[in-house]
């Protein structure tokens, strides 16, 4: 075997190690951006939970969200900030969840289920006329899920 015939043995041998090594990066990023993708969805939950918790802190708290969501006209100044302040929190968390889900996700049955879950929640939340009244005084300042949550109403 004369020295050319290595030389080229060796970049084969170096354009396949090449090839793997770039399978094995693309695998890894893949994989990590899953992981971020999780991660972003575990502190999406978190987010709603949390707020859930808030909800159910006392007594006091759900009379305010009872009578709020039959009406915010039955609340004083002080009930309505607390009412309003709560559905603000909603609204941050359904926002940051369907921002996550709309750039972060692929489109496929993933990204589709976590939107049609936003509108569960959105709907759900904003069934009452007390929680609508709210969401047309505040609409302005959630312009990316202003038709999420219009179409839930």
């Amino acid at each position: 075997m004369n020295w050319e015939a290595i030389g080229a043995f060796g970049e084969i041998i170096g354009a396949v190690a090449v090839v793997a090594s770039l399978l094995y990066l693309a695998t890894q990023v893949r994989h990590s951006n899953k992981q971020s993708e999780l991660e972003s969805f575990r502190h999406t939950l978190g987010s709603l939970n949390e707020l859930i918790d808030s909800l159910t802190s006392s007594v006091e708290t759900a009379s305010i969200i009872n009578r709020g969501r039959k009406s915010i006209d039955s609340l004083n100044e002080d009930e309505y900030l607390i009412f309003e302040c709560l559905h603000i929190k909603v609204l941050n968390a359904i926002e940051s969840w369907h921002h996550q889900v709309t750039e972060t996700s692929k489109k496929g049955p993933y990204r589709d289920n976590q939107l049609d879950n936003i509108d569960g929640v959105a709907e759900w939340f904003f069934q009452y006329p007390g929680a609508v009244d709210v969401w047309n005084n505040v609409k302005h300042m959630f312009v990316p899920i202003q038709e999420t949550v219009d179409k839930n109403l």
